[in-house]
């Protein structure tokens, strides 16, 4: 009998073991959670800046610097 890499689960037949992206055979009820952690969503970022803001709206907008 094969067996869960992630849960330790026994699989009784074949149509319970699935094939997770590194190939490892993990059970059908807990393959997105596996391959969830496989892959985890980078963090994002924030960035600011410590430029003053340019003014966009004024007499001379249409001017180029």
């Amino acid at each position: 009998m094969a067996s869960c890499s992630n849960c330790k689960r026994n699989l009784s037949c074949g149509c319970q073991k699935k094939r997770a992206k590194d190939g490892t055979s993990v059970c059908s009820s807990c393959i997105a959670t596996y391959e969830a952690k496989l892959y985890p969503k980078p963090a994002v970022k924030t960035v600011t800046s410590t430029k003053p803001a340019q003014q966009v709206w004024g007499r001379n907008r249409y001017r180029q610097t």
